[in-house]
Order: C-alpha cells, then structure tokens, then sequence
C-alpha cells in the first residue's frame, strides 16, 4: 500500500495536520469551519505525489463524470436512459484496467490505483441525482472522489454520508483526537508488525510437506492475512479522515461473531457489500423480496464481489462458492440467529461460517497450484 512508503505517510500526516490547522483558524475568526474549501487541494496535493499520472486522470474523471451528473439532473427526457448509459460509462476505465490484465501489451493509457472505488462513488452519485432529485455542488463531488484518507482502497462513501459529514465537519477535540491516534497507530501496527509476522508463518508452513493439520493452519493464517491487510488500512484511512472531522464509515465490526453469512458481511467489508446490494439488486428487484429470490440476489450479489475483484477463474470459482453459501443459507431461512440460541450452538455457527470464509481466502494468498497442493493435503 502506497501509504505505507515512508515519504507518502510523511506527505499525508503534513496534509492532515494542514487541514486541521486551516479548520481550527476560521473556526475561530470565521466561526466556521471553512476547510472543505481547501480540502480538495489538499487531497490533490496528496495524489500528486504519488504520481503526476494519476493526478491528471482522477481530475479528468472528476471532470468527466460530474458532466455527466449535471445532465442526468437538468434531463427531462429519457432520463431512465441516460441513467444507464452514465453508469455503463463510469466503469470503462475500471473494465480497460482489468483487460490490460489478460492483455498486458494494451497502451498504458491511465493510472489504475483506486479507480475501483471511483467507479462505485461516481455510479452512486447518478443513483442519488436519478432518485433523490438534488443537485450535487462541483466543489462537493471533487472532494468526494479525491478525499485522500479513503483514495486508494475504502472504505466507500454512499454520496449521501459524505454530504453529511462534508457539510458539518466535527471540531477536533483532544479525547477524539488521541482515540483517532491510538486507531491510526493500530492499523500501522497491523500492517507493518502482526501482518509480517503472520506472513512469514504463512510462508513457512506452506514450504512444509502438507498433512490436514498443516493445511487447517494455513488457512487460519490466510484469513489472518486478509483480515490484518483489509482491517489495517481501514483504520488508518478511518482514523485519518476522522480526525479531520469527516467521520469515515466503518468497514469491519468482529467478523468473528458472525453466525451466517448474511452477518458476515454485514460485519466484513461493509461498504462493499452494501454498495452492491443496494445499488444493484435491492433497486432492480425492490426491497420486498421471497425466499427464492432472496438466495437469486444473495448468489449473484456474492459473485458480483468476486469479480469486482477480479476476471480470473479463480475469482470465478469464489463468487460461486459465496454465491452458493450466502444463497442456500437464504433459501433455508438460515440468514437470522435466534437470540436465545444455545451459547455453544451459537459458537459452532460462527466457527464454521469463519472458516467458509477463510477457505475462500486463499484465492487471495496463494496460487491455484497451491491451492490445490492444500487441498492434497488435507487427503494426504
């Protein structure tokens, strides 16, 4: 992760510090906040070091599609069309990116990094202009799709939270702000301590000669991968927008006391899955939905995500093995824990809705040459 190079944290803590300053000095002259008028300086400020490269092609998709936002909100006719169109046309720098994977001689025409997350913020802002009917400031959007802290990985902002918290920054006060240090300096020390650690574990024990045991422990340590990579940096960039006070929506709450797969991901990866649901299925399909078409939206949500991540066939494989856990487990009526669940009934769910999970993990962590060595193992 980029933020993690010495001179780019160096580059973005100097930008926090920044607007905190700027935010304090109007509050107190001004007696308001006037730093989302400086913030989406700041933040291209931040990219820019990262790469010239970048910079321009996120001000050209800032450009580009709020045009397309700003016509959508003037349209009076075929404004269902346009509507589509706009989105189809947000993802083609995503779908070029993941082209030039299988096709690596393609022009290296943009710079990729966090294009992923652009596309889903842009998409959600024609969702919010086509059914809430508002306008969207210029300024407003530019911070939106650059806000710094959120840049490269998430967590996503619905348009309609940013406005929220863009609108009505929060004062920094000190217990705030030594609660938000503590996360920052937690997701820091996921990334760059425990992580390394469980890596090279990771890698030691996929050099033995696997049996069942060592391949139980290898996808423990896989899950453990993920979790400290995905966690960490979500509570350095929730921790980082937050103490500018643009509060960062939370993207894990304890995984591990899941019991079904609905709680899983509504605990893991929030934004994400949460986006795709309401964004695709829930609109095409109405909130309402009956058994048999709650497992059809769960499965294709869940292989949606997959791809998101990926056109390969291993990401194939995993959006159809999530696809069928989250799915069957809607069909069964499985999706709700009763309260008064018995406890150990209740940890048995959760451990074995985890290791699901972790199994298809290591779509993440290993090849499919390993992959299937692990599965050996457990045989062997």
């Amino acid at each position: 992760m980029w933020y993690l190079e010495t001179d780019t944290l160096a580059v973005m803590l100097a930008a926090i510090a920044v607007i905190i300053a700027f935010s304090a000095v109007t509050r107190l002259i001004f007696k308001r906040d006037l730093s989302p008028k400086v913030l989406v300086f700041v933040s291209a400020a931040v990219i820019g070091v990262i790469s010239w490269q970048l910079l321009i092609f996120s001000v050209g998709y800032v450009l580009i599609t709020y045009a397309m936002i700003t016509h959508l909100s003037f349209a009076r006719r075929g404004r269902k069309t346009l509507f589509v169109i706009y989105c189809l046309i947000c993802t083609i720098p995503f779908f070029y990116g993941r082209l030039h994977e299988f096709f690596p001689q393609l022009p290296t025409i943009i710079v990729f990094v966090g294009i992923a997350y652009h596309m889903l913020k842009a998409i959600d802002a024609l969702y919010f202009v086509y059914y809430v009917g508002m306008d969207i400031p210029f300024l407003t959007y530019a911070n939106y799709i650059l806000f710094f802290p959120v840049f490269t990985a998430g967590p996503i902002f619905r348009y309609r939270d940013w406005l929220r918290v863009y609108t009505a920054p929060k004062p920094l006060e000190l217990d705030t702000l030594i609660r938000h240090i503590g996360r920052f300096i937690r997701g820091m020390f996921k990334k760059m301590v425990v992580l390394w650690f469980v890596s090279a574990a990771f890698e030691h024990v996929l050099s033995l000669e696997l049996h069942w045991y060592w391949c139980l422990l290898i996808i423990a340590l896989s899950y453990l991968t993920v979790y400290l990579d995905l966690s960490g940096y979500s509570d350095i960039a929730i921790a980082a927008g937050s103490v500018m006070g643009y509060t960062v929506p939370e993207n894990f709450r304890k995984p591990l006391s899941a019991a079904s797969f609905t709680m899983f991901w509504r605990n893991w990866h929030i934004t994400l899955s949460d986006w795709v649901r309401e964004h695709i299925f829930v609109v095409l399909n109405g909130k309402k939905l009956g058994r048999f078409m709650s497992a059809a939206v769960g499965f294709a949500t869940m292989f949606v995500m997959e791809m998101w991540h990926g056109f390969t066939l291993p990401y194939i494989i995993g959006g159809v093995y999530n696809g069928l856990c989250l799915g069957l487990e809607n069909l069964f009526g499985l999706t709700r824990v009763d309260r008064k669940m018995n406890k150990a009934v209740f940890v048995i769910r959760c451990v074995l809705v985890n290791a699901a999970f972790a199994l298809n993990t290591l779509i993440f962590t290993v090849t499919p040459q390993q992959f299937f060595e692990i599965m050996r193992g457990f045989i062997r």
